[in-house]
């Protein structure tokens, strides 16, 4: 499984881990009408992947359902963007001297960042990968652990001991719960937080959407839209915010009773209406505010 000169990133690389059946993906809309996460959280995160903003799946036992969220949620990305799947420890870097490898139109995909296979990143190539989003790439990957919290401890703490500040070019931290019950595994978005690096050292986690206990409803904390607004560069609109949010849900509720034949052509036709101010040397191509 060594990464080689002909090895396309455009390939998966052992996307769904050490599995003998690659597992069917499942939709947003799928995970809307199994409970796993409401409408109005999948309506937030569209808004931030929608700008390109860095996003780390996590949970805590093997077999939550990491990689069917974060695949499903990538329908999320703008039109356009490329999907370069990474090589875990194998991983040569060969896309960062790439010319025809386009950062603001790219989102890096890690499998799983752990040690527990060499298919997953790793090491030296963990500070890497993170350092790879000061140069525009977007981010998506899947972690061990149980809060937004822990996720940063475990990048910032031995052995890989990544700088707060790098941690937190992970941008947001869907943290995903698994429970048996009855003999069925219940999966649920626990949370959603904003990771924001803070001058000096440290990174501040924001919940900006949780629930009290697990089977209660997420709830979008109003305070916290505030600190969503301001990395969206609309610095005194949380409102706008929040209609935005209420918006997108009305799009995805609408798309649930009528599912489309292709859910991302969908999403990105709908999705125009948001589309944030390009650059000026790109334009229409909507990015996610860096610090």
């Amino acid at each position: 499984m060594r990464a080689s000169a002909t090895t396309s990133y455009d390939e998966p690389f052992a996307w769904w881990g050490p599995v003998w059946n690659t597992p069917t993906p499942r939709s947003v809309l799928n995970l809307i009408g199994g409970g796993v996460l409401s409408t109005e959280t999948a309506a937030l995160l569209w808004a931030l992947l929608h700008r390109r903003a860095s996003l780390a799946v996590v949970a805590g036992p093997s077999g939550a359902g990491k990689t069917t969220l974060l695949t499903a949620l990538l329908d999320f990305l703008p039109p356009g963007t490329r999907r370069l799947y990474l090589r875990g420890c194998y991983e040569p870097f060969a896309f960062l001297d790439d010319p025809a490898v386009d950062p603001l139109r790219s989102v890096l995909l890690a499998n799983e960042i752990s040690a527990h296979l060499p298919s997953y990143l790793w090491g030296p190539g963990v500070r890497r990968v993170l350092a790879a989003t000061d140069r525009g790439f977007a981010l998506a990957a899947t972690l061990h652990a149980t809060s937004a919290t822990e996720m940063v401890g475990s990048l910032a703490g031995f052995p890989l001991r990544v700088p707060p500040a790098e941690v937190a070019l992970l941008d947001v931290v869907v943290v995903l719960e698994a429970r048996a019950l009855g003999g069925q595994i219940l999966r649920e978005v626990g949370s959603v937080a904003m990771l924001t690096a803070i001058p000096g050292g440290g990174v501040s986690v924001a919940t900006v959407a949780g629930r009290p206990a697990f089977g209660a409803p997420l709830v979008i904390d109003p305070e916290c839209v505030a600190a969503v607004a301001t990395r969206l560069g609309w610095v005194d609109e949380a409102r706008a915010v929040g209609r935005e949010i209420a918006a997108r849900a009305v799009v995805l509720g609408e798309l649930a009773l009528s599912p489309p034949a292709d859910l991302a052509v969908a999403l990105a036709t709908a999705g125009r209406r948001w589309d944030p101010q390009p650059p000026s040397n790109d334009p229409g191509f909507p990015v996610f505010p860096r610090r």
